[in-house]
């Protein structure tokens, strides 16, 4: 079976593998993993270096965007460090923990293998959609940096900005579709979860259940579902401190993106550079920006599919408890009380619908705050 779901996931694994994150590796021998490891280690030691250099000079090369150090000027050295710093962060923490990703995916391989078993044609599909959408995020930074040249007029400093952007928002954005993949499969279990307690309800209120051999057959197919029940829980809670800190960067991201985005209509500066409009860049920055709030969006609906699934599942316990007085079904209500599925980003901010309310609320600060600044710069200048 985890063939059968290697060979699924195989398209978005194959581009996983410049994460550093790949299960086929699994299938080699410990050296060649760990010369793989040792390698990628290297390459993120040297672009950490690299992009830390870029993210340190950035504030010293404002003649790069602007010949004065106004409020469009500070706006973009602050987005840009943000994503240099939070996306660099993010890749390396996330290859210090392969260790526990590929346990994860151990995990959903065994769940898999008896809730899925007929549905990896189907999610190959699926993944493939996910590749194709992965490209042309690719196909967009190519588009970011072949303009930044052509405006800028040469290889500059800012090309290398571009440059690391694209390479470490490019490996945030595989860990993004990592959370998704887990959260989509472990919703799909649950799915599968409850339409065997749906079929077992039947069951138990009938009148074969006072059969010795129906009883027992019950019996053991409620501890199965119970078991499956613990391990959906238990892959959960490590898929989700695994991928807290990522969610965390990508909230901030789409917070940050949001807010500069809407404040550019109001200072066209913020997305020129060296005072030069062009509206492909402008564009390609807007889809920048929309690619991270597609994966957020996709996050939250995964995660809230799967909250819904498990309250389903607590809805079938409690119905079958009200209908026949037994020790199993109690105890298995007893176990949906106590493993919760919430998920948040790193205890911030919850991952769900609520997310949208704040993110709201502060994006209009920020713009309010944005504003008044520079219409204070405009009345000095006046002056």
């Amino acid at each position: 079976m985890k063939r059968d779901l290697l060979w699924a996931m195989s398209p978005m694994m194959t581009i996983n593998t410049i994460s550093g994150i790949n299960p086929f590796s699994l299938e080699q021998g410990f050296s060649q993993r760990r010369k793989l490891f040792m390698f990628n280690c290297a390459t993120y030691a040297v672009l950490t270096c690299f992009t830390l250099y870029l993210t340190i000079g950035l504030p010293l090369r404002t003649q790069l965007f602007s010949a004065t150090l106004d409020m469009s000027t500070i706006v973009k050295i602050i987005w840009g460090m943000f994503i240099l710093a939070s996306a660099d962060l993010s890749g390396c923490m996330h290859l210090l923990r392969k260790g526990e990703i590929l346990g994860i995916f151990n995990g959903l391989t065994d769940l898999v293998k008896d809730l899925l078993s007929k549905e990896m044609v189907c999610y190959r599909k699926f993944v493939l959609l996910q590749v194709f959408l992965f490209f042309i995020n690719t196909a967009n930074f190519i588009v970011l940096i072949w303009k930044s040249i052509e405006v800028v007029g040469d290889i500059s400093p800012h090309f290398y900005n571009i440059l690391m952007m694209m390479f470490w928002t490019s490996i945030h954005l595989e860990l993004e579709m990592q959370f998704y993949n887990h959260l989509y499969l472990l919703s799909r279990c649950a799915r599968s979860i409850n339409t065997k307690l749906a079929t077992l309800n039947l069951v138990v209120t009938s009148d074969s259940r006072s059969q010795r051999g129906g009883e027992i057959c019950v019996l053991r197919q409620l501890s199965r579902l119970k078991i499956h029940q613990i391990d959906l829980y238990s892959t959960y809670r490590s898929t989700k401190s695994v991928y807290g800190l990522p969610n965390l960067l990508l909230v901030l991201n789409n917070l940050l993106n949001f807010s500069f985005n809407i404040y550019s209509i109001y200072d066209y500066g913020t997305v020129n550079i060296k005072d030069r409009s062009d509206p492909i860049l402008t564009l390609s920055f807007w889809l920048w920006s929309f690619s991270d709030f597609f994966i957020m969006l996709s996050i939250i609906a995964a995660n809230e599919n799967l909250r819904k699934e498990v309250d389903k599942t607590e809805k079938l316990v409690i119905d079958a408890m009200l209908k026949v007085e037994d020790y199993p079904l109690r105890l298995f209500a007893l176990q949906l009380l106590h493993t919760p599925f919430r998920s948040s980003a790193c205890g911030f901010f919850p991952l769900d619908l609520t997310l949208f309310t704040s993110m709201t609320a502060t994006v209009v600060t920020y713009l309010v705050i944005l504003v008044q600044f520079k219409s204070s710069e405009w009345t000095t200048i006046e002056n």
